[in-house]
């Protein structure tokens, strides 16, 4: 079950990448950041699901990824904090009433910067665990 859930996780990571490319081009701001969080999010859950873990929970998602891949040095403990931001920052664009005015541009181009430092640092993880990123590594190389 372990490499199917994990190819199913970056299936929709893969898609939430789709759907942000489209939002950049719209600018619509609020939407890209809920969809880089996702996005990001499915490329933990491929990496945690290919060893074998399946977390059921965003709290589960940020346990797992921080004992089993940064605290053991396998992944930048920034990249932890990457992912806890934009979950903030997903919450605030799915929930608030002023979301359309509370995500500018240069703010959204900051977490794109983040999502593809972090995608550096899984991708490779992912490779290792005998996974196809080609799709991911070609979307994320789009993101600009």
């Amino acid at each position: 079950m372990g490499k199917e859930l994990a190819e199913a996780e970056l299936e929709v990571s893969r898609e939430k990448l789709d759907a942000l490319l489209d939002d950049l081009k719209g600018k619509r701001w609020g939407n890209a950041t809920v969809n880089l969080y996702f996005a990001l999010e499915h490329l933990v859950k491929a990496l945690l699901a290919s060893t074998g873990f399946e977390p059921k929970s965003h709290e589960g998602v940020k346990v797992l990824f921080s004992m089993h891949f940064i605290k053991p040095g396998a992944v930048d403990p920034k990249i932890g904090r990457y992912l806890g931001n934009l979950y903030d920052r997903r919450t605030t664009a799915e929930y608030s009433p002023l979301r359309r005015s509370e995500f500018t541009e240069d703010e959204v181009r900051s977490y794109l910067e983040w999502f593809k430092e972090s995608a550096l640092q899984i991708i490779p993880l992912l490779e290792k665990n005998g996974l196809n990123v080609s799709e991911i590594k070609a979307l994320t190389e789009k993101i600009n």
